[in-house]
């Protein structure tokens, strides 16, 4: 396999993985991070969608280390809905200019998920 379906794989996870553990145990940061500054009394929302990106990144890994190329182009490809999604949310409610980080993660993803698609 070529060294953009190992390394993508490997990036998109650790990087998911990473900031689904920081907005665990630190909501306040993360969720400005995320483009829609939480208060205290949503810091369980923020916990909760960490908790979903430590799932997703889990999920990636575990993939990557058993090179299972055809079910991470479909993962890619449901990871890219969650971070349109997390666009659009953002884009309504939060911080137009953060919210392109999702734009761009989701084009990022989709566009691995098509490569990968192309490749297996």
């Amino acid at each position: 396999m070529t060294f953009l379906m190992h390394s993508g794989a490997l990036i998109i996870g650790l990087a998911t993985l990473s900031i689904g553990i920081l907005a665990v145990f630190k909501p306040k940061a993360m969720s400005k991070n995320f483009g829609i500054q939480a208060t205290p009394p949503a810091f369980p929302f923020v916990v909760s969608m960490g908790i979903r990106d430590v799932f997703i990144g889990l999920v990636f890994l575990v993939l990557y280390f058993s090179e299972d190329w055809n079910a991470l182009a479909y993962l890619s490809s449901a990871v890219g809905i969650v971070a349109m999604s997390d666009f659009f949310v953002v884009q309504k409610y939060g911080n137009k200019k953060v919210s392109r980080i999702h734009l761009f993660g989701a084009i990022a993803v989709f566009s691995y998920s098509a490569w990968l698609v192309s490749q297996v």
